[in-house]
């Protein structure tokens, strides 16, 4: 290893022989994904409601084994069929890239029920369904990778984005949930909070007047797209063991989110006034813990109740 941690002297990254279901992949970050999981020879199946085929043609041109299907996700039965798809073009599924998503720029009182569940229908439920779908077959295979892509919008929050940030937050939780589910079976699954100039953060309402208009500035430009896909390549590959990690991407930046939890206060006698004059303590983040799993922190939890006195 280099001082810095870097392994070298290793073999490229292939996916030779492997499939990957890549949804949203007609433009921005998805086709970035597909793009580069294509010529590191992975076989490609493009979902995406609009550009799905426009993406493909240009990846085939390039000598890539690629597929389109154009279903809608926010389905069941679309997001079933995108990986139908991938079994009736090559027989088999190992990765599943949850890529697809909308962004609708409202304050809280503005978010009708109508907005919520089309945005809640795209990022959240589609993601769900479609490696619901795949889940069966990397099963039976005992071999998968899975990666859903979250938002510093939905860990960190930003206004006027209520339904997305919702959305988003949720699957952190899934992502957990199918580490703890796919792990004894073979299959990682892990996140990614990408930054990049795409046409959806050009609908942020945190992002500049030039973003906006699509012009884009210096800043922009050091967001590619091309930037975050490296990350989805080696989060997918059957040599990464990271399983249940969110990682923040941008810019050629990689870096990792997570939940710490405090060691707080116990008070056996809890009242709203002790829990007012220990918040300092409460809220300290010396010591802090990142724990496994919510059985982890029950049993943590158990251990220090329990021995007390």
């Amino acid at each position: 290893m280099s001082p810095a941690g870097e392994r070298t002297n290793l073999p490229e990254l292939r996916f030779d022989g492997r499939v990957a279901v890549i949804t949203g992949a007609g433009n921005g970050l998805g086709r970035e994904h597909a793009r580069l999981l294509s010529a590191r020879g992975a076989a490609v199946l493009l979902n995406d409601v609009n550009s799905a085929d426009e993406a493909a043609e240009e990846i085939a041109g390039g000598g890539g084994t690629v597929s389109a299907v154009t279903s809608d996700i926010a389905s069941t039965g679309g997001a079933t069929a995108v990986v139908d798809a991938a079994m009736d073009a090559y027989g088999r599924v190992d990765i599943v890239v949850n890529n697809a998503g909308i962004l609708r720029a409202d304050d809280l009182a503005d978010t009708t029920d109508e907005v919520l569940d089309e945005v809640l229908g795209v990022n959240l439920r589609g993601a769900f369904r479609v490696t619901r779908a795949a889940w069966p077959h990397l099963s039976r295979q005992g071999y998968g990778r899975v990666v859903f892509t979250s938002s510093n919008s939905g860990l960190l929050g930003v206004p006027g984005s209520g339904a997305y940030a919702a959305s988003k937050a949720a699957l952190w939780g899934l992502t957990r949930v199918l580490a703890l589910e796919g792990g004894p079976l073979g299959i990682r699954t892990n996140a990614i909070a990408p930054i990049a100039f795409t046409r959806m953060s050009q609908q942020s309402r945190a992002a500049p007047e030039s973003w906006r208009s699509g012009t884009g500035d210096a800043w922009a430009s050091r967001l590619a797209p091309s930037l975050v896909s490296p990350t989805v390549a080696w989060l997918v590959h059957q040599d990464c063991d990271l399983n249940g990690e969110v990682l923040s991407v941008g810019g050629g930046r990689v870096a990792r989110f997570f939940v710490g939890l405090t060691p707080g206060m116990v008070d056996d006698a809890l009242t709203p006034e002790s829990v007012r004059n220990h918040q300092d303590q409460i809220l300290a983040e010396e010591g802090y813990e990142v724990l496994d799993s919510a059985a982890d922190e029950g049993r943590r939890l158990h251990r220090r109740l329990m021995r007390r006195g």
